[in-house]
């Protein structure tokens, strides 16, 4: 799983810009250079870069021209080129973690097990992988669908599922919507062991809300069966309009059906 705007490429540091902030952070014995920097007024862009040995390895930027007519600008400005930094340098160190090769091979065994139907096996390597990645909000998630298919757990199974979100929100307060397609497959699989199907089908509904080509998302639907949209998509599904049409729509198919 990639973040986006990881794509390296040398640059050079400019300089004689309105305001900036930089900072180094140590990831997995390695530093990083973080740089924000304030365009200028007049576009009112905040970019923050993080560099590695002279390269871009992330790149994030931020409008903020909602701010220009608040009081006490410079101060406000300040702020938000600080809070925008610390946004991009989480979002940077989850997307590390996504790649770290230790991890995605963690994942990539446990989804070949599963995909064979061997979950025993699965659950068991994501129990060790917990020991290096406890607060790995997809180690977590995967756990969580596995103790509920798996051992039967259900509550312990969806409640762990659930913390995944928790976790990826507390690591990357920004953007993390990115990461949330695999969060409610895994939770939707929860609720379908716990035979729970109204809950299974909004948690596949939400995940594919922001990734509308998820194909395992897709799959899950397809499983339960696509509900239609209500005919009056302003009323509820439960309004009686909509009941009465759709009663109406399966009778009329049927007869059509009966007739050919």
């Amino acid at each position: 799983m990639a973040i986006s705007g990881m794509k390296k490429k040398t640059i050079k540091i400019k300089s004689g810009l309105y305001k900036g902030l930089s900072a180094k952070i140590n990831l997995a014995g390695e530093v990083y250079l973080v740089d924000s920097e304030d365009l200028g007024i007049e576009r009112h862009i905040i970019v923050t870069r993080i560099y590695h040995k002279g390269e871009i390895v992330s790149s994030h930027e931020f409008d903020y021209a909602g701010i220009l007519n608040e009081p006490a600008f410079d101060k406000r400005l300040t702020e938000v080129i600080q809070k925008q930094q610390h946004q991009a340098i989480q979002a940077f160190k989850l997307g590390e973690i996504a790649q770290n090769k230790t991890y995605g091979d963690y994942v990539k065994k446990a989804e070949t097990l599963i995909r064979s139907n061997n979950q025993k096996d699965a659950l068991k390597l994501l129990t060790g992988a917990m020991e290096h990645y406890a607060k790995n909000p997809f180690i977590v998630s995967y756990q969580g669908f596995l103790e509920a298919t798996v051992n039967k757990n259900y509550s312990k199974g969806v409640t762990t599922c659930r913390e995944a979100f928790k976790i990826l929100k507390e690591q990357v307060p920004f953007g993390e919507e990115f990461f949330f397609p695999i969060l409610y497959l895994n939770l939707g699989k929860a609720y379908l062991a716990a035979n729970k199907r109204k809950e299974a089908y909004a948690s596949f509904q939400k995940g594919l809300e922001i990734d509308k080509e998820n194909r395992d998302l897709i799959c899950e639907l397809k499983k339960l069966g696509m509900r239609r949209k209500p005919f009056f998509p302003f009323f509820k599904r439960s309004n009686p309009l909509n009941k009465y049409i759709g009663k109406l729509s399966n009778r009329l198919k049927k007869q059509k059906s009966l007739a050919s």
